[in-house]
Protein backbone atom coordinates (compact mmCIF):
# COMPACT_ATOMS: atom_id res chain seq x y z
CA UNK A 1 0.00 0.00 0.00
CA UNK A 2 0.99 3.70 -0.41
CA UNK A 3 2.70 5.36 2.23
CA UNK A 4 0.97 8.69 1.88
CA UNK A 5 -2.49 9.14 0.01
CA UNK A 6 -3.98 12.50 0.75
CA UNK A 7 -7.83 13.07 -1.17
CA UNK A 8 -9.17 16.47 -0.81
CA UNK A 9 -7.14 18.01 2.08
CA UNK A 10 -7.97 21.39 2.98
CA UNK A 11 -7.05 22.90 6.38
CA UNK A 12 -7.74 26.13 8.35
CA UNK A 13 -6.38 27.33 11.80
CA UNK A 14 -9.21 28.68 14.08
CA UNK A 15 -10.12 32.07 13.10
CA UNK A 16 -8.40 32.26 9.79
CA UNK A 17 -8.71 31.56 5.96
CA UNK A 18 -7.88 27.83 4.64
CA UNK A 19 -4.30 27.66 4.65
CA UNK A 20 -4.45 24.36 2.61
CA UNK A 21 -7.52 23.32 -0.05
CA UNK A 22 -8.26 20.79 -2.32
CA UNK A 23 -4.82 18.70 -1.62
CA UNK A 24 -4.68 15.41 -3.56
CA UNK A 25 -0.93 13.89 -3.39
CA UNK A 26 0.10 9.96 -3.59
CA UNK A 27 3.55 9.28 -2.43
CA UNK A 28 4.27 5.50 -3.13
CA UNK A 29 6.55 3.16 -1.22
CA UNK A 30 10.44 4.22 -1.98
CA UNK A 31 9.48 7.64 -3.50
CA UNK A 32 11.51 10.43 -2.59
CA UNK A 33 9.24 13.76 -2.94
CA UNK A 34 10.38 16.72 -2.70
CA UNK A 35 7.96 19.60 -1.72
CA UNK A 36 8.65 22.72 -2.79
CA UNK A 37 6.69 26.46 -2.73
CA UNK A 38 7.17 29.89 -1.55
CA UNK A 39 7.52 31.05 2.58
CA UNK A 40 3.59 30.59 3.95
CA UNK A 41 2.15 28.66 0.91
CA UNK A 42 1.67 25.26 3.54
CA UNK A 43 3.84 23.34 3.13
CA UNK A 44 5.37 22.78 6.80
CA UNK A 45 0.92 22.30 7.07
CA UNK A 46 0.75 20.16 4.50
CA UNK A 47 3.60 17.88 6.75
CA UNK A 48 2.28 18.21 10.14
CA UNK A 49 -1.12 16.75 8.35
CA UNK A 50 1.07 13.31 7.05
CA UNK A 51 2.94 13.29 10.30
CA UNK A 52 -0.56 13.13 12.11
CA UNK A 53 0.37 15.84 14.29
CA UNK A 54 -2.45 17.50 12.37
CA UNK A 55 -5.11 16.94 13.99
CA UNK A 56 -3.97 15.24 16.87
CA UNK A 57 -1.68 18.07 18.35
CA UNK A 58 -2.12 20.92 16.00
CA UNK A 59 -6.53 21.73 16.11
CA UNK A 60 -8.41 23.31 13.47
CA UNK A 61 -11.04 22.45 10.20
CA UNK A 62 -9.66 19.17 8.75
CA UNK A 63 -11.28 18.19 5.68
CA UNK A 64 -10.34 15.37 3.24
CA UNK A 65 -8.66 12.14 3.87
CA UNK A 66 -5.60 10.82 4.79
CA UNK A 67 -4.19 7.75 4.64
CA UNK A 68 -0.50 7.08 6.00
CA UNK A 69 0.32 2.96 5.44
CA UNK A 70 -3.69 2.48 4.55
CA UNK A 71 -4.88 3.98 7.76
CA UNK A 72 -6.95 7.47 8.08
CA UNK A 73 -4.97 9.47 10.12
CA UNK A 74 -8.36 10.86 12.35
CA UNK A 75 -8.79 6.84 13.12
CA UNK A 76 -5.61 6.62 14.74
CA UNK A 77 -3.43 8.29 17.72
CA UNK A 78 -0.21 10.54 17.35
CA UNK A 79 1.80 7.72 19.12
CA UNK A 80 0.56 4.70 16.74
CA UNK A 81 1.20 7.02 13.52
CA UNK A 82 4.54 8.37 14.86
CA UNK A 83 5.42 4.51 15.07
CA UNK A 84 6.06 4.71 11.60
CA UNK A 85 7.06 8.02 11.14
CA UNK A 86 10.16 10.00 11.36
CA UNK A 87 9.76 13.32 11.54
CA UNK A 88 12.33 16.11 11.56
CA UNK A 89 10.62 20.06 11.79
CA UNK A 90 12.02 23.37 10.39
CA UNK A 91 13.72 24.19 13.60
CA UNK A 92 16.19 21.69 15.13
CA UNK A 93 15.93 23.23 18.55
CA UNK A 94 12.17 22.40 19.09
CA UNK A 95 12.88 18.51 18.95
CA UNK A 96 15.82 17.99 21.54
CA UNK A 97 14.94 17.16 24.79
CA UNK A 98 18.01 15.32 26.31
CA UNK A 99 21.42 17.08 27.67
CA UNK A 100 23.34 14.34 26.03
CA UNK A 101 23.57 13.46 22.30
CA UNK A 102 23.40 9.50 23.23
CA UNK A 103 20.50 9.91 25.34
CA UNK A 104 18.71 12.34 22.96
CA UNK A 105 18.91 9.53 20.24
CA UNK A 106 18.19 7.01 22.61
CA UNK A 107 15.07 8.46 23.74
CA UNK A 108 12.81 7.94 21.33
CA UNK A 109 13.59 4.25 21.52
CA UNK A 110 13.18 3.98 25.21
CA UNK A 111 9.97 6.05 24.83
CA UNK A 112 8.61 3.08 22.45
CA UNK A 113 10.19 0.26 24.96
CA UNK A 114 12.16 -1.39 22.93
CA UNK A 115 14.82 -3.68 24.25
CA UNK A 116 18.07 -2.74 25.96
CA UNK A 117 20.08 -4.16 23.40
CA UNK A 118 17.57 -2.80 20.82
CA UNK A 119 18.48 0.26 21.71
CA UNK A 120 21.92 0.00 21.92
CA UNK A 121 22.27 -1.00 18.10
CA UNK A 122 19.84 1.48 17.20
CA UNK A 123 21.78 4.27 18.87
CA UNK A 124 25.28 2.86 17.30
CA UNK A 125 23.46 2.57 13.95
CA UNK A 126 22.21 5.73 13.84
CA UNK A 127 25.75 7.49 14.98
CA UNK A 128 27.55 5.81 11.83
CA UNK A 129 24.49 6.30 9.43
CA UNK A 130 24.58 9.89 9.76
CA UNK A 131 28.81 9.94 10.37
CA UNK A 132 28.34 11.53 14.09
CA UNK A 133 30.05 8.80 16.39
CA UNK A 134 32.29 11.65 17.64
CA UNK A 135 29.38 13.54 19.26
CA UNK A 136 27.97 10.82 21.19
CA UNK A 137 29.05 12.20 24.72
CA UNK A 138 28.64 15.91 23.41
CA UNK A 139 25.97 18.50 25.42
CA UNK A 140 23.44 18.89 22.78
CA UNK A 141 22.79 22.93 23.65
CA UNK A 142 26.49 23.26 22.69
CA UNK A 143 26.66 21.89 18.97
CA UNK A 144 26.20 24.14 16.22
CA UNK A 145 22.99 23.97 14.23
CA UNK A 146 24.04 21.78 11.55
CA UNK A 147 25.17 19.59 13.90
CA UNK A 148 21.69 19.71 15.79
CA UNK A 149 20.04 18.89 12.57
CA UNK A 150 22.25 15.67 12.47
CA UNK A 151 21.44 14.85 15.89
CA UNK A 152 18.12 15.09 15.35
CA UNK A 153 17.70 12.94 12.13
CA UNK A 154 19.59 10.44 13.91
CA UNK A 155 17.35 10.15 16.48
CA UNK A 156 14.51 9.73 14.08
CA UNK A 157 16.58 7.29 11.95
CA UNK A 158 17.27 5.26 15.49
CA UNK A 159 13.91 3.49 15.78
CA UNK A 160 13.87 2.63 12.35
CA UNK A 161 10.66 4.43 10.92
CA UNK A 162 9.36 3.50 7.19
CA UNK A 163 8.70 7.00 6.28
CA UNK A 164 10.97 10.37 6.62
CA UNK A 165 8.94 13.64 6.27
CA UNK A 166 11.68 15.95 7.02
CA UNK A 167 10.96 19.64 6.65
CA UNK A 168 14.24 21.70 5.23
CA UNK A 169 16.84 19.59 7.02
CA UNK A 170 19.25 21.06 5.51
CA UNK A 171 18.51 24.91 6.37
CA UNK A 172 21.48 25.34 8.79
CA UNK A 173 23.73 23.10 7.15
CA UNK A 174 27.42 24.55 5.46
CA UNK A 175 27.79 22.85 2.15
CA UNK A 176 29.51 19.79 3.18
CA UNK A 177 27.49 19.21 6.62
CA UNK A 178 24.33 19.11 4.17
CA UNK A 179 25.60 17.07 1.42
CA UNK A 180 26.38 14.45 4.32
CA UNK A 181 22.93 14.77 5.03
CA UNK A 182 21.81 14.32 1.56
CA UNK A 183 23.73 11.78 1.51
CA UNK A 184 22.19 9.58 4.24
CA UNK A 185 18.93 10.55 2.46
CA UNK A 186 19.64 9.36 -0.40
CA UNK A 187 20.82 5.69 1.54
CA UNK A 188 17.59 5.74 3.68
CA UNK A 189 15.49 5.81 0.02
CA UNK A 190 17.92 3.18 -1.60
CA UNK A 191 17.20 1.09 1.75
CA UNK A 192 13.36 1.45 0.75
CA UNK A 193 12.38 4.39 3.03
CA UNK A 194 10.04 6.47 1.52
CA UNK A 195 10.88 10.33 2.00
CA UNK A 196 8.66 13.53 1.51
CA UNK A 197 11.33 16.60 2.00
CA UNK A 198 10.77 20.25 2.07
CA UNK A 199 13.80 21.66 0.91
CA UNK A 200 14.75 25.06 -0.23
CA UNK A 201 17.58 24.21 -2.57
CA UNK A 202 16.69 22.10 -5.27
CA UNK A 203 19.84 22.24 -6.57
CA UNK A 204 21.24 20.07 -3.63
CA UNK A 205 18.70 17.01 -4.01
CA UNK A 206 18.22 16.78 -7.92
CA UNK A 207 19.85 13.61 -7.94
CA UNK A 208 18.06 12.68 -5.05
CA UNK A 209 14.42 13.17 -5.90
CA UNK A 210 12.08 11.48 -8.16
CA UNK A 211 9.04 13.81 -8.12
CA UNK A 212 8.79 17.50 -7.21
CA UNK A 213 5.69 18.92 -6.24
CA UNK A 214 4.90 22.53 -6.31
CA UNK A 215 3.01 23.89 -3.63
CA UNK A 216 1.53 27.68 -4.04
CA UNK A 217 -2.01 29.54 -2.36
CA UNK A 218 -2.54 26.17 -0.70
CA UNK A 219 -2.87 24.26 -3.69
CA UNK A 220 -0.61 21.85 -5.91
CA UNK A 221 -0.11 23.42 -8.80
CA UNK A 222 2.22 21.02 -10.21
CA UNK A 223 3.43 17.38 -9.80
CA UNK A 224 6.04 16.22 -12.29
CA UNK A 225 9.09 14.24 -12.50
CA UNK A 226 12.64 15.59 -12.27
CA UNK A 227 13.50 15.46 -16.17
CA UNK A 228 10.53 17.56 -16.89
CA UNK A 229 10.98 20.21 -14.58
CA UNK A 230 12.62 22.89 -16.89
CA UNK A 231 9.63 22.69 -19.22
CA UNK A 232 7.46 24.87 -16.26
CA UNK A 233 9.79 27.48 -15.94
CA UNK A 234 7.05 30.06 -16.14
CA UNK A 235 5.36 28.02 -13.31
CA UNK A 236 8.36 28.19 -11.17
CA UNK A 237 9.26 31.76 -11.65
CA UNK A 238 4.98 33.01 -10.98
CA UNK A 239 5.33 30.77 -7.81
CA UNK A 240 9.05 32.47 -6.79
CA UNK A 241 10.74 28.94 -6.59
CA UNK A 242 13.76 28.39 -8.37
CA UNK A 243 15.06 26.22 -10.34
CA UNK A 244 18.59 25.19 -10.19
CA UNK A 245 20.80 27.50 -11.67
CA UNK A 246 22.36 25.34 -14.10
CA UNK A 247 18.84 23.91 -15.28
CA UNK A 248 17.52 27.18 -16.17
CA UNK A 249 20.70 28.77 -17.80
CA UNK A 250 20.10 25.86 -20.13
CA UNK A 251 15.91 26.62 -20.72
CA UNK A 252 16.25 30.15 -21.17
CA UNK A 253 19.48 29.74 -23.58
CA UNK A 254 16.99 27.70 -25.60
CA UNK A 255 14.55 30.30 -25.22
CA UNK A 256 17.08 32.66 -27.01
CA UNK A 257 17.46 30.47 -29.58
CA UNK A 258 20.72 28.89 -28.54
CA UNK A 259 21.38 24.95 -29.06
CA UNK A 260 21.92 23.97 -26.36
CA UNK A 261 20.28 20.13 -24.42
CA UNK A 262 19.07 20.59 -21.14
CA UNK A 263 21.79 21.15 -18.61
CA UNK A 264 22.11 19.18 -15.43
CA UNK A 265 22.49 21.50 -12.28
CA UNK A 266 26.22 19.59 -11.89
CA UNK A 267 29.09 22.46 -13.37
CA UNK A 268 31.45 20.29 -14.52
CA UNK A 269 29.18 17.74 -16.01
CA UNK A 270 27.64 20.83 -17.91
CA UNK A 271 30.37 22.83 -18.78
CA UNK A 272 31.40 20.14 -22.06
CA UNK A 273 27.99 20.35 -23.17
CA UNK A 274 28.43 24.18 -23.83
CA UNK A 275 31.48 23.85 -25.09
CA UNK A 276 30.35 21.07 -27.28
CA UNK A 277 27.79 23.91 -29.19
CA UNK A 278 30.59 26.14 -29.20
CA UNK A 279 28.75 28.84 -27.03
CA UNK A 280 31.50 31.08 -26.13
CA UNK A 281 31.48 33.35 -23.03
CA UNK A 282 32.06 37.30 -23.90
CA UNK A 283 34.09 40.13 -21.99
CA UNK A 284 31.87 41.97 -19.63
CA UNK A 285 33.30 44.92 -17.32
CA UNK A 286 32.02 45.37 -13.47
CA UNK A 287 32.82 48.40 -11.69
CA UNK A 288 35.49 48.51 -9.59
CA UNK A 289 34.38 48.80 -5.77
CA UNK A 290 35.04 52.76 -4.29
CA UNK A 291 37.92 52.72 -1.76
CA UNK A 292 36.03 54.17 1.24
CA UNK A 293 37.62 54.57 5.36
CA UNK A 294 37.30 51.35 7.34
CA UNK A 295 33.89 51.20 9.74
CA UNK A 296 35.18 48.15 11.73
CA UNK A 297 38.64 47.50 12.66
CA UNK A 298 40.05 44.01 13.95
CA UNK A 299 43.64 44.06 15.31
CA UNK A 300 44.75 40.74 15.84
CA UNK A 301 41.44 39.00 17.71
CA UNK A 302 41.28 35.43 19.13
CA UNK A 303 39.28 33.92 21.34
CA UNK A 304 38.99 30.48 23.65
CA UNK A 305 35.62 29.64 25.05
CA UNK A 306 36.09 28.59 28.80
CA UNK A 307 36.17 25.97 30.74
CA UNK A 308 34.76 22.68 30.15
CA UNK A 309 34.81 23.59 25.91
CA UNK A 310 38.34 25.63 25.87
CA UNK A 311 37.95 25.73 21.97
CA UNK A 312 40.32 28.12 20.21
CA UNK A 313 37.60 29.14 18.20
CA UNK A 314 39.65 32.42 16.54
CA UNK A 315 43.46 32.98 16.20
CA UNK A 316 44.77 36.63 15.12
CA UNK A 317 42.26 37.82 13.12
CA UNK A 318 42.77 41.06 10.92
CA UNK A 319 40.52 42.47 9.37
CA UNK A 320 39.17 45.72 8.06
CA UNK A 321 35.58 46.95 6.88
CA UNK A 322 34.56 49.53 4.83
CA UNK A 323 31.74 52.29 5.40
CA UNK A 324 28.82 51.22 3.96
CA UNK A 325 29.93 47.73 2.52
CA UNK A 326 27.99 44.53 2.47
CA UNK A 327 30.19 41.52 3.59
CA UNK A 328 29.45 38.05 3.61
CA UNK A 329 31.20 36.04 6.07
CA UNK A 330 31.76 31.98 4.76
CA UNK A 331 32.90 29.18 6.06
CA UNK A 332 31.73 25.85 7.19
CA UNK A 333 30.09 25.08 10.76
CA UNK A 334 32.36 25.87 13.77
CA UNK A 335 34.71 27.49 11.32
CA UNK A 336 34.12 30.60 14.03
CA UNK A 337 31.57 32.74 11.83
CA UNK A 338 29.21 33.04 14.80
CA UNK A 339 32.09 33.81 17.27
CA UNK A 340 33.58 36.05 15.18
CA UNK A 341 30.16 38.28 14.98
CA UNK A 342 29.61 37.71 18.57
CA UNK A 343 33.30 39.41 19.54
CA UNK A 344 32.35 42.54 16.50
CA UNK A 345 29.23 42.86 18.11
CA UNK A 346 30.32 42.92 21.89
CA UNK A 347 28.66 40.12 23.39
CA UNK A 348 31.90 38.05 23.53
CA UNK A 349 34.98 39.74 25.19
CA UNK A 350 38.40 38.48 23.02
CA UNK A 351 40.85 36.51 24.67
CA UNK A 352 43.31 38.76 22.83
CA UNK A 353 43.06 42.06 20.08
CA UNK A 354 40.73 44.43 19.96
CA UNK A 355 37.57 45.33 17.81
CA UNK A 356 36.48 49.05 16.67
CA UNK A 357 33.89 50.76 15.66
CA UNK A 358 34.67 54.59 13.81
CA UNK A 359 37.52 54.42 16.31
CA UNK A 360 36.02 52.85 19.79
CA UNK A 361 36.93 49.67 21.39
CA UNK A 362 33.41 47.93 21.53
CA UNK A 363 34.15 46.59 24.76
CA UNK A 364 34.70 50.09 26.29
CA UNK A 365 31.25 51.02 25.39
CA UNK A 366 28.13 51.08 27.60
CA UNK A 367 25.42 48.84 27.03
CA UNK A 368 23.25 51.47 25.49
CA UNK A 369 25.99 53.06 23.04
CA UNK A 370 27.08 49.48 21.83
CA UNK A 371 23.00 48.50 21.00
CA UNK A 372 23.34 51.80 19.17
CA UNK A 373 26.28 51.44 17.53
CA UNK A 374 26.45 47.59 16.41
CA UNK A 375 23.31 45.62 16.19
CA UNK A 376 23.15 41.83 16.04
CA UNK A 377 20.08 39.72 14.18
CA UNK A 378 20.41 35.95 16.62
CA UNK A 379 20.01 33.10 13.91
CA UNK A 380 17.08 32.13 15.79
CA UNK A 381 15.10 35.09 15.55
CA UNK A 382 12.60 33.66 18.35
CA UNK A 383 15.19 34.33 20.78
CA UNK A 384 14.95 38.03 20.49
CA UNK A 385 11.01 38.95 19.56
CA UNK A 386 8.90 39.96 22.68
CA UNK A 387 6.17 42.06 22.09
CA UNK A 388 3.14 42.23 20.80
CA UNK A 389 1.73 43.01 18.09
CA UNK A 390 4.37 42.96 15.17
CA UNK A 391 4.82 46.78 14.82
CA UNK A 392 5.39 47.47 18.43
CA UNK A 393 8.24 45.12 18.46
CA UNK A 394 9.82 47.22 15.62
CA UNK A 395 9.24 50.46 17.38
CA UNK A 396 10.47 49.16 20.28
CA UNK A 397 14.01 49.88 19.81
CA UNK A 398 13.85 52.97 18.64
CA UNK A 399 11.62 54.74 20.91
CA UNK A 400 14.28 53.33 23.54
CA UNK A 401 16.98 54.94 22.04
CA UNK A 402 14.79 58.67 22.36
CA UNK A 403 13.02 58.74 19.09
CA UNK A 404 9.75 59.75 19.53
CA UNK A 405 6.67 57.92 19.06
CA UNK A 406 5.91 58.93 15.70
CA UNK A 407 9.50 59.23 14.06
CA UNK A 408 10.01 55.46 15.27
CA UNK A 409 6.64 54.49 13.26
CA UNK A 410 7.70 56.28 9.92
CA UNK A 411 10.97 54.44 10.09
CA UNK A 412 9.11 51.26 11.00
CA UNK A 413 6.75 51.69 8.80
CA UNK A 414 9.47 51.84 5.91
CA UNK A 415 11.16 48.77 6.90
CA UNK A 416 8.03 46.84 7.23
CA UNK A 417 7.20 47.32 3.59
CA UNK A 418 10.38 46.66 2.56
CA UNK A 419 10.40 43.52 3.77
CA UNK A 420 6.36 42.39 3.12
CA UNK A 421 5.35 42.80 6.92
CA UNK A 422 3.51 45.71 6.75
CA UNK A 423 -0.14 44.27 6.30
CA UNK A 424 0.47 41.97 9.61
CA UNK A 425 1.85 45.11 11.83
CA UNK A 426 -0.89 43.81 13.88
CA UNK A 427 -0.28 40.24 14.34
CA UNK A 428 1.08 38.48 16.61
CA UNK A 429 4.29 37.34 16.10
CA UNK A 430 4.29 33.89 16.74
CA UNK A 431 1.81 34.04 14.31
CA UNK A 432 3.99 34.40 11.43
CA UNK A 433 5.74 31.81 9.68
CA UNK A 434 9.09 30.63 10.84
CA UNK A 435 10.56 33.26 7.64
CA UNK A 436 7.92 35.95 8.75
CA UNK A 437 9.61 35.44 12.27
CA UNK A 438 13.23 36.15 10.73
CA UNK A 439 12.14 39.04 9.08
CA UNK A 440 10.58 40.77 11.90
CA UNK A 441 13.92 40.22 13.79
CA UNK A 442 15.70 41.66 10.91
CA UNK A 443 13.13 44.77 10.90
CA UNK A 444 13.57 45.22 14.87
CA UNK A 445 17.11 45.74 14.43
CA UNK A 446 17.31 47.60 11.02
CA UNK A 447 15.19 50.21 11.74
CA UNK A 448 17.39 51.27 14.95
CA UNK A 449 19.67 52.55 11.65
CA UNK A 450 23.17 51.21 13.96
CA UNK A 451 26.23 51.93 11.89
CA UNK A 452 27.06 48.53 11.60
CA UNK A 453 24.55 45.73 11.61
CA UNK A 454 24.96 42.08 11.88
CA UNK A 455 22.93 39.62 10.88
CA UNK A 456 23.17 35.31 11.52
CA UNK A 457 21.53 33.66 8.52
CA UNK A 458 19.49 36.00 7.52
CA UNK A 459 17.53 34.06 4.84
CA UNK A 460 16.79 30.97 6.84
CA UNK A 461 13.30 29.75 5.68
CA UNK A 462 12.72 32.38 3.38
CA UNK A 463 11.67 32.07 -0.45
CA UNK A 464 13.52 32.99 -3.61
CA UNK A 465 12.39 36.51 -3.46
CA UNK A 466 11.68 37.54 0.56
CA UNK A 467 15.62 36.28 0.34
CA UNK A 468 16.56 39.05 -2.22
CA UNK A 469 14.15 41.61 -0.62
CA UNK A 470 16.10 41.27 2.85
CA UNK A 471 19.26 41.47 0.95
CA UNK A 472 18.01 44.39 -1.26
CA UNK A 473 17.09 46.00 2.26
CA UNK A 474 20.38 45.74 3.76
CA UNK A 475 22.01 46.86 0.57
CA UNK A 476 20.27 49.72 0.46
CA UNK A 477 20.64 50.66 4.03
CA UNK A 478 24.48 50.81 3.13
CA UNK A 479 24.01 52.71 0.50
CA UNK A 480 21.81 55.29 1.65
CA UNK A 481 22.73 55.72 5.73
CA UNK A 482 25.87 54.16 5.10
CA UNK A 483 25.32 51.23 7.59
CA UNK A 484 28.37 48.66 7.44
CA UNK A 485 26.04 45.22 6.96
CA UNK A 486 27.96 41.96 7.84
CA UNK A 487 26.00 38.83 6.85
CA UNK A 488 26.69 35.11 7.98
CA UNK A 489 25.49 33.12 5.45
CA UNK A 490 25.72 29.98 3.71
CA UNK A 491 23.70 31.21 0.88
CA UNK A 492 26.58 32.05 -1.77
CA UNK A 493 24.43 33.18 -4.64
CA UNK A 494 23.16 35.94 -1.87
CA UNK A 495 26.71 36.79 -1.50
CA UNK A 496 27.43 36.74 -5.39
CA UNK A 497 24.52 39.39 -5.96
CA UNK A 498 24.72 41.14 -2.81
CA UNK A 499 27.99 41.34 -1.39
CA UNK A 500 30.93 43.48 -2.07
CA UNK A 501 33.14 41.74 -0.31
CA UNK A 502 33.39 38.75 1.54
CA UNK A 503 35.22 36.98 3.80
CA UNK A 504 36.18 33.10 4.18
CA UNK A 505 36.58 31.62 7.35
CA UNK A 506 38.74 27.83 8.38
CA UNK A 507 39.12 26.47 12.01
CA UNK A 508 39.17 30.05 13.10
CA UNK A 509 41.54 31.73 10.77
CA UNK A 510 40.37 34.55 8.14
CA UNK A 511 41.97 32.48 4.89
CA UNK A 512 40.40 34.89 2.74
CA UNK A 513 39.19 38.23 2.13
CA UNK A 514 37.86 40.38 -1.29
CA UNK A 515 35.43 40.78 -3.95
CA UNK A 516 33.04 37.42 -4.34
CA UNK A 517 34.24 37.14 -7.83
CA UNK A 518 38.03 36.74 -6.71
CA UNK A 519 37.16 34.63 -3.92
CA UNK A 520 35.33 32.25 -5.98
CA UNK A 521 37.64 31.39 -8.48
CA UNK A 522 40.56 30.29 -5.96
CA UNK A 523 39.77 26.69 -6.07
CA UNK A 524 42.33 25.45 -3.31
CA UNK A 525 41.10 28.40 -0.97
CA UNK A 526 36.88 26.94 -1.86
CA UNK A 527 38.40 23.15 -0.62
CA UNK A 528 39.92 24.50 2.70
CA UNK A 529 36.91 26.39 3.35
CA UNK A 530 33.91 23.77 2.02
CA UNK A 531 32.56 26.54 0.43
CA UNK A 532 30.47 25.91 -3.15
CA UNK A 533 30.43 28.64 -5.32
CA UNK A 534 27.22 29.99 -7.35
CA UNK A 535 27.01 26.89 -9.69
CA UNK A 536 27.06 29.48 -12.92
CA UNK A 537 30.30 30.89 -11.40
CA UNK A 538 31.67 27.62 -11.32
CA UNK A 539 30.60 27.42 -14.55
CA UNK A 540 32.59 30.48 -15.55
CA UNK A 541 35.52 29.01 -14.01
CA UNK A 542 35.41 25.82 -16.07
CA UNK A 543 34.63 27.48 -19.01
CA UNK A 544 37.51 30.38 -18.17
CA UNK A 545 34.73 33.01 -18.45
CA UNK A 546 36.79 36.99 -17.22
CA UNK A 547 35.02 38.11 -14.72
CA UNK A 548 33.63 35.43 -13.46
CA UNK A 549 29.29 35.50 -13.51
CA UNK A 550 28.13 35.96 -10.55
CA UNK A 551 24.34 35.56 -11.13
CA UNK A 552 22.44 33.75 -13.57
CA UNK A 553 21.62 37.32 -15.06
CA UNK A 554 24.90 37.54 -15.56
CA UNK A 555 25.78 34.40 -17.31
CA UNK A 556 22.96 35.05 -19.76
CA UNK A 557 24.21 38.30 -20.56
CA UNK A 558 27.60 36.59 -21.07
CA UNK A 559 26.34 33.69 -22.98
CA UNK A 560 22.71 34.90 -25.31
CA UNK A 561 22.85 38.91 -24.28
CA UNK A 562 20.30 40.60 -22.35
CA UNK A 563 17.44 38.25 -20.99
CA UNK A 564 13.81 39.32 -19.63
CA UNK A 565 13.13 37.35 -16.97
CA UNK A 566 15.09 35.16 -14.26
CA UNK A 567 13.54 33.07 -11.64
CA UNK A 568 17.05 32.51 -9.86
CA UNK A 569 19.28 35.09 -10.24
Amino acid sequence: MDPIVLDGVGFAFPGLPPMLHGVNLTVGEGEVVALVGPTGCGKSTLLHICAGVIPHFITGELTGSVHIFGTNTRDSTLAKIAANIGTVTQDPENQLFNLIVADEIAWGMENRGFERSEIRRGLNRALEFFRIPHLRDRITYDLSGGEKQRVVLSANYAPAPKLFVLDDPTSQLDPIGAQQVLTGIQALAESGHTILLVESKLEEIWSLVDRVVLLNHGTIELDAPRAQLDRHLDTFIEARVPLPQLVELGARLRERGVSVPALPPDPDSAAPLLNSVRVMPAPSERPANNTRPPRVKVQSISYTYPPPRRTQALIGIDLEIPAGSVVGVVGQNGSGKTTLARCLSGHLKPTSGTVRVDGKDVQRMSVRDRAATVGYVFQNPDHQIFKDPVVEDVVFGPINLGASREKAMESAERVLRGLDLWDVRNVHPFRLSKGGRQRLAIAAIAVMQPPVMIIDEPTTGQDLQESHAIMALLVDLAREVGQTVIVITHAMHLVAAHCDLMAALCEGRLIAFGPPDQVFRDEELLRRTYVKPPAVTALGNRLGMEPRPLTLEDALERLAGPSLKVAGA
